[in-house]
């Protein structure tokens, strides 16, 4: 933490589907992120809503699997 009490945030890069995985499987929480923009916030929350999708699902609709539906 710094003088001021708050901790220092850190920028990073990742990719969407890597961020979706670790936000599933909780080794990440939504709490912990901040977004400096309002396209960025608006991303996150795409990703956020693609996290609770299973899995599965996931990889087919990335993959374009037909059939594959939500």
């Amino acid at each position: 933490m710094n003088v001021d009490g708050n901790s220092r945030l850190l920028t990073i890069a990742i990719h969407e589907e890597t961020l979706a995985a670790l936000l599933a499987q909780r080794y990440l929480h939504a709490e912990e992120l901040h977004c400096l923009t309002p396209g960025a916030r608006r991303r996150l929350h795409r990703v956020l809503l693609r996290s609770l999708i299973p899995e599965q699902k996931r990889k087919a609709a990335a993959t374009g699997v037909p059939g594959v539906h939500f």
